[in-house]
């Protein structure tokens, strides 16, 4: 019976813990939405890597925050936001695509800033 329970309780646990793990991806698109316009960048393809560690997601280019609330979503996927004055990010890895969307108070005026990347397990 004990053994049933802890199968049990490990079954729904288990799903809920994101294993850390390190990423390297490349732009697929990008796109930058304000009161005055938009804008695309004239060079996509920029280059990024990041790593997550518990309810940290450290990295170069989209990664401002210093803690984040991270949840697993799917097998290898993940869903994380983050909330400060200054900004407010929405994350979602899924199928290897990472996607982020910011709202950016930019001398304020709201910004929206999002982001598609292809992105690999590094091993």
């Amino acid at each position: 019976m004990k053994l049933m329970a802890l199968s049990l309780l490990l079954a729904l646990i288990g799903p809920l813990v994101l294993a850390d793990a390190s990423y390297s991806c490349v732009e697929l698109d990008r796109v930058s939405v304000s009161a005055e316009g938009r804008m695309s960048p004239a060079f996509p393809g920029r280059i990024l890597n990041f790593s997550i560690e518990g309810q940290t997601l450290k990295g170069d280019g989209v990664f401002f925050q210093d803690r984040y609330h991270i949840t697993p979503d799917g097998a290898s996927g993940f869903r994380a936001r983050a909330h400060s004055e200054e900004r407010d990010d929405l994350y979602w890895l899924d199928a290897g695509i990472l996607f982020h969307t910011a709202i950016i108070n930019n001398r304020s005026k709201p910004v929206i800033q999002s982001q598609a990347f292809s992105c690999t397990v590094v091993e």
